[in-house]
């Protein structure tokens, strides 16, 4: 907690929370994942890593997960927390140019796309960027799973997947609302 205050503080415009995500928000965002053998896992923003311990639990060993993160401190402790896990792997790269890091790591799709991207503070050219590649590198029953602290990106949402169902976790500060895409 006390690292994520201080970079809340020093960085809240790449941030764009208050509080570190809940262990509720973490499991109802990774109930939606199919964990199985040999799957590949995309992680945007794992900040202080309470979504990143909740799949690394529940990951086969066989199975990959790949974080991004560019606030060092941020990228510093989780390199530390999860070394122990030899499937982990963190990048210090930004989300934006995601498909660049994929191709350098020879991998073509993923399954699950964990996010923890403030979309409501991004530019809009830098999301129609994003969202321009995101469906093209997951698999076919893949699915991009997506936080925010509003319903305002909805709508957006809506316009680049075929499917978006909406959850909802009240104990986390603030409530947020998790979005599942395919």
């Amino acid at each position: 907690m006390k690292i994520f205050v201080k970079e809340v503080v020093n960085s809240i415009k790449h941030i764009g929370a208050i509080a570190p995500s809940s262990k509720y928000l973490a499991n109802n965002i990774i109930k939606h994942i199919d964990f199985n053998e040999n799957q590949v896992i995309l992680e945007f923003g794992c900040g202080n890593g309470a979504i990143t311990k909740q799949i690394l639990k529940k990951m086969p060993l066989s199975s990959r997960l790949i974080s991004l993160e560019i606030n060092d401190p941020f990228l510093k402790h989780c390199e530390d927390k999860f070394k122990v896990y030899d499937n982990f792997e963190i990048y210090n790269h930004s989300a934006i140019e995601f498909d660049l890091l994929l191709q350098k790591l020879e991998i073509e799709k993923v399954d699950y796309l964990v996010s923890s991207l403030p979309l409501a503070i991004l530019p809009k050219v830098d999301l129609d960027i994003l969202f321009k590649k995101i469906p093209q590198y997951l698999i076919n029953d893949g699915s991009f799973l997506q936080y925010q602290y509003s319903l305002n990106k909805y709508k957006f949402l809506k316009s680049v997947f075929d499917n978006v169902k909406l959850g909802f976790t009240p104990i986390n500060l603030p409530p947020a609302f998790i979005y599942r895409c395919t």
